[in-house]
């Protein structure tokens, strides 16, 4: 058992699974010959000139066709890792609003910081009032971050929810790879080489995108999530109604 934000995390990352299977069953067609016409015309079965005018331009040759299934197979990829990263990052949100819940001001890991406004706390006039207030400043400073890595640390830091660094670390490449297929069209900076050395990525160069790539990526960041689901159950953050 775990929340309802897992569950809604787990079943939006397994619709696109279907996509990367059928992306590969593709692949495989056009490398055996499947979709090509006997007549060696048009480029594959089916395509007509009115629909497809691209594919129906395209130069006849065993290379085209699998360049532009190859092509079609790494752009699913992309598309993948990004929506991965995108409900990752939904289920960091949901997450921290179930947190909310049943977070009081005294589980503050030890040795973290909250600054108030004086007036603030003077408006309060209560010391339950002053509670509230340093609850709303732990969750609103998590709610507005959009950096998945530093709501991690700070799940972390400020809830004491003792993550296993190695779960985290296994999946920041592929958190950090989406960055780079929408900032950097894939090409692998520097910085990412040196963070990630591990990877197989080399500077300045566009990081190969395979069926490998995805599979671990999903492997990896449903760890984490699984992961920061179980430890915040443990540590009492969730109420019942949030579990599914």
């Amino acid at each position: 058992m775990g929340t309802k934000a897992r569950l809604k995390f787990l079943n939006r990352a397994a619709r696109f699974d279907g996509d990367i299977e059928f992306v590969d069953v593709i692949y495989s067609a056009v490398l055996h010959g499947d979709l090509t016409p006997s007549a060696d015309h048009p480029l594959f079965l089916h395509v007509e000139a009115a629909a497809h005018p691209r594919l129906s331009s395209q130069k006849i040759s065993e290379g085209n066709r699998n360049h532009v299934v190859g092509h079609l197979r790494k752009s699913v990829y992309a598309s993948y890792v990004k929506d991965l990263y995108e409900d990752f990052s939904e289920y960091l949100a949901e997450i921290v609003n179930v947190a909310r819940k049943g977070f009081t001001p005294r589980r503050i890991a030890a040795g973290h910081k909250v600054t108030l406004d004086a007036n603030e706390i003077l408006d309060c006039g209560s010391w339950e009032g002053v509670l509230d207030l340093v609850t709303e400043s732990v969750f609103d400073r998590l709610g507005s971050m959009s950096n998945t890595q530093r709501i991690t640390q700070l799940l972390d830091d400020v809830l004491g929810l003792n993550l296993d660094g190695a779960i985290v670390s296994a999946a920041q490449p592929y958190v950090e790879l989406r960055h780079l297929l929408v900032h950097a069209d894939g090409v692998a900076t520097p910085e990412f080489c040196s963070t990630f050395p591990g990877f197989g990525a080399y500077e300045n160069e566009t990081v190969k995108l395979t069926s490998a790539t995805v599979r671990d990526a999903r492997a990896a960041v449903t760890a984490l999530v699984e992961h920061i689901d179980a430890r915040a159950i443990a540590a009492g953050l969730v109420v019942v109604d949030d579990m599914q």
